[in-house]
């Protein structure tokens, strides 16, 4: 008998194809879905630090996938209304997939994934005067909190999110400043 789940949707993970080797136990997929790229994005470096972030912050979730796009303003902001019935585009949207504490027979942890929109992003920075990348830290690593079941809605839960994002950002920043000498 069929469950209705309306969240839950068809994936086809990309772990499915093969047996993960240990390291290969977290599949980041990143796509860059913008028509002007003009921001200055290391790809490798936002995976790799997309990857820090989830292992440290999902130790015990093995095999996981999620997935990471870049955005234009134009469409986030048509996610943003469909979604969360905001007009206007955002930094960063998060779609989970499968619930972080449900036990499943899933053979892969589909976490979800995390828009991102560089354009939003690089506005921001420079209205708080931080450099770019410190704000992609930020957005991704806000977006993978959520993905995992943070939220900020009672004060009490923005205190602990806020905190566990400086922690895993003060960490693996490294990762995404692959430029800095």
């Amino acid at each position: 008998m069929p469950v209705d789940n309306s969240k839950k949707i068809l994936v086809l993970s990309n772990l499915l194809k093969g047996t993960p080797e240990a390291d290969e136990a977290i599949y980041i997929g990143l796509m860059d879905k913008r028509l002007e790229k003009n921001s200055e994005i290391n790809l490798e470096a936002l995976e790799g630090f997309v990857k820090k972030i989830v292992e440290e912050a999902a130790p015990n979730k093995r095999p996981l996938e999620m997935n990471v796009i870049l955005l234009d303003p134009e469409e986030i902001s048509a996610l943003n209304e469909k979604h969360l019935f905001k007009s206007g585009p955002t930094d960063v949207l998060a779609f989970p997939i499968d619930e972080p504490d449900n036990e499943t027979d899933d053979p892969v942890y589909l976490m979800g994934d995390v828009c991102i929109c560089p354009a939003v992003a690089a506005h921001q920075a420079r209205e708080k005067g931080l450099n770019f990348e410190d704000e992609i830290a930020l957005l991704l690593t806000h977006g993978i909190l959520h993905l995992l079941g943070y939220d900020h809605y009672e004060e009490s839960a923005e205190v602990e999110m806020k905190k566990m994002e400086k922690s895993l950002i003060d960490r693996h920043i490294k990762h995404l400043r692959v430029n800095d000498a």
